[in-house]
């Protein structure tokens, strides 16, 4: 099975608010795009198979723009803030991750806080949160096949 594009986690960044927006694996390689034709992509993550949504992919591929990451950590702890990524149940965010969904809401608003303030002091347009690290495929493949 040859991998077209492969990604790891930037460690250095590592935060579970990130997790959930963007995708909470350290590795990901990619073994098939687009394999359910709505856009999501067949991986091997940490070394076990999953699919990644096709939203998820692009943010780990291009990054994210950083008002969208900066409306998503305002959302999680102002409920007046909306946004496609934050679902809610009774008022509260409902989060894919289970480290999150059992912390306090006190910790979890805190921390969102914290990190919106970092992002907010930095410059760029677009966060990236995972780094390309080669297309396998390509390098394992010989010329002219």
């Amino acid at each position: 099975m040859k991998t077209p594009i492969s990604f790891s986690k930037d460690i250095k960044l590592q935060n579970i608010l990130f997790d959930e927006y963007f995708a909470e694996h350290q590795t990901i390689e990619v073994v098939s795009f687009n394999y359910d034709a709505t856009g999501s992509a067949l991986c091997q993550c940490n070394g076990a198979f999953a699919e990644i949504k096709k939203a998820n992919l692009r943010r780990i591929i291009f990054g994210a723009e950083k008002l969208a990451l900066e409306t998503y950590l305002l959302a999680i702890f102002d409920p007046d803030t909306e946004t496609d990524e934050i679902q809610r149940q009774n008022g509260e965010p409902i989060f894919r991750l289970a480290e999150l969904n059992t912390m306090k809401k006190y910790d979890i608003a805190n921390l969102a806080k914290d990190t919106l303030k970092a992002i907010q002091s930095q410059s760029m347009a677009h966060f990236r949160y995972f780094a390309h690290t080669g297309n396998p495929a390509r390098k394992a493949s010989p010329q002219g096949q």
